[in-house]
């Protein structure tokens, strides 16, 4: 089967980025008259990358720096003139498809006799660019909060218009944006898809380590994301810098040793029901950086999670009461390169690679009858290959980007593929154990490339922009009944 979707093709004044890079829109004003600064020189400076900018105020004291990496953070800055002190704002985070906007207040030159000076600050960010209603999360602030098995959409939780979802299966998303259904939201990469087709979801579950920042757009975003009528989650991945940074992490989490009890059923990350002595061992590393300074970026993640789980096989007719052990392992390797060819054109290459099997054992949560030879495993593996180019002058930016992705779900993969499904019954007829094959089939296989195409023009205080993309999907489905067969016994 093959969907091809046309997305759109619109122009006009915008004041939303379409880019994978970010806008910086900065407004200068006079701090006692709260006046525009006109004709100020103002400096922009990014030393992870090397990027130095500077541009005079217009009439309204607005100064617009186009195309910006994502790479470090930025800093706005001014220097003492005959009329002005000099002013900074520091740490400035960029993410992917946003216009961030910066206000600078510039101090009068003046000599003033103060009996006391008070200092305030405020952590609160109003968006005066335009009316998208979304909030975001930066990666410090992950680093700061409790995040179960370093799974980002649980942090979302925290964040307005956002709660967890309840699906009508175990593997469905669990995070409701505005109270609607949990499979339709549209997750992002890098402003990328990032999306399962058959069912809703994501395809790539990227950890922790491989996030810079994360944005839930719940209204009013623009038209560019669209694919959905419910919240966008748009992930910005991590990028190197001049500087060389990484991580390595080793967690457990024993299980009985130290858990409490409680009468609520636990869950592992697939959304799957767990006993108590659930056990978790996780493991990974991440390291950026340079190839060639202020030219050539990289960044690597690598994480493995391995859970331990244990059910119950009873079945009393047949003098069987013993624990089973079963694992899920989930491995997610991603990297990046980004590539400074010029001043005005840059390129990178984004890879994601998810590996997880989900442990389907013999028995039950509580007890179950089904036998070591009619376990099976949940297969859900993802490759994202992304490429993205920019080029921009002052007057013109294009942006190409284009993103082959596929995704296996291999619902029951069973542990004896070429038995059939046995069923063995007592003489009163009820069921005393499960054999051979889960006794179905549900594999799914997806196969998709993406093209994005996006221009911008800029006209003195007007930005006119123009986008297209083009998404085709290819999907199989595999499935059917296994032969069955029912066995007396006694």
């Amino acid at each position: 089967m093959k969907k091809l979707f046309l997305l759109c093709l619109v122009m006009g004044v915008a004041a939303h980025s379409f880019a994978q890079t970010a806008d910086l829109d900065v407004t200068v004003r006079e701090l006692t008259r709260q006046q525009a600064a006109v004709g100020q020189l103002i400096y922009l400076e990014n030393p992870s990358i090397g990027l130095t900018q500077s541009a005079q105020t217009d009439a309204n004291g607005k100064v617009l720096f186009r195309s910006l990496p994502l790479n470090g953070t930025y800093r706005l800055f001014t220097k003492e003139t005959d009329t002005y002190l000099e002013s900074s704002a520091d740490n400035i985070d960029l993410r992917a498809n946003f216009r961030r906007g910066v206000t600078l207040l510039l101090p009068s030159k003046r000599e003033v006799n103060l009996a006391e000076v008070k200092v305030s600050t405020s952590a609160s960010r109003i968006n005066t660019t335009n009316a998208e209603v979304s909030s975001e999360i930066t990666s410090k602030q992950v680093e700061e909060l409790p995040v179960e098995g370093r799974d980002i959409t649980r942090v979302l939780y925290r964040l307005p218009n956002v709660s967890q979802a309840t699906g009508f299966f175990a593997e469905a998303p669990n995070v409701s944006i505005n109270g609607a259904n949990a499979l339709f939201n549209n997750y992002l990469i890098d402003g990328m898809d990032n999306n399962e087709r058959f069912l809703g979801g994501q395809k790539f579950a990227i950890p922790v380590g491989f996030v810079r920042n994360v944005s839930v757009l719940t209204n009013n975003y623009s038209v560019e994301f669209g694919n959905t009528g419910n919240g966008i989650i748009n992930i910005t991945s991590k990028s190197g810098s001049n500087q060389t940074t990484g991580e390595v992490f080793l967690l457990s989490r024993p299980g009985s040793v130290i858990d409490a009890q409680t009468s609520y059923p636990l869950r592992d990350l697939s959304g799957n029901q767990v006993k108590d002595g659930f056990a978790r061992y996780q493991g990974g590393f991440g390291i950026g950086g340079a190839l060639v300074k202020n030219k050539t970026f990289y960044y690597l993640n690598v994480e493995h999670t391995t859970d331990v789980k244990d059910n119950l096989l009873n079945s009393p007719q047949l003098g069987i009461n013993e624990t089973v052990r079963g694992t899920n392992r989930f491995t997610y390797i991603s990297g990046k390169i980004d590539q400074f060819w010029t001043d005005r054109f840059k390129s990178s290459i984004r890879v994601n690679v998810g590996q997880v099997a989900i442990g389907r054992q013999a028995g039950g949560l509580t007890g179950g009858i089904a036998f070591p030879s009619a376990a099976n495993a949940q297969d859900r593996n993802s490759v994202l290959i992304a490429s993205r180019n920019t080029y921009t002058t002052d007057r013109f930016a294009s942006e190409t980007n284009i993103q082959y992705s596929s995704f296996r779900w291999n619902y029951a993969r069973p542990v004896n593929p070429n038995s059939p499904d046995v069923t063995v019954q007592d003489p009163t007829g009820q069921s005393i154990a499960y054999l051979g094959h889960p006794g179905y089939l549900f594999d799914s296989h997806e196969n998709t490339v993406q093209l994005q195409q996006k221009f911008s023009f800029y006209r003195g205080n007007h930005t006119f922009r123009a986008g297209a993309e083009v998404i085709s999907a290819r999907h199989r489905l595999f499935g059917g009944v296994i032969p069955t067969a029912v066995t007396r016994f006694g």
